[in-house]
């Protein structure tokens, strides 16, 4: 677990479905899980496959929609 002290916080907002979603993630793990873990889980783990080159970044355009799961 990070030092709280090199914690940095920030603000972020998401869709209903996908914050359902990651409630739903985080609750089904045994022990559940705090959605404020889980998302910083979920961030390192993107981070790593960034830096990893193991995807890509393009911009997101305005008219393109999500395909939902």
């Amino acid at each position: 677990m990070p030092d709280p002290t090199t914690l940095k916080r920030f603000t972020v907002s998401l869709d209903a479905q996908d914050y359902e979603a990651l409630c739903a993630l985080a609750q089904a793990q045994r022990p559940p899980l705090s959605l404020q873990y889980t998302v910083r889980l979920a961030i390192r783990r993107f981070l790593d496959e960034y830096e990893g080159g193991a995807i890509t970044l393009t911009p997101a355009h305005s008219s393109a929609k999500r395909s939902r799961r």
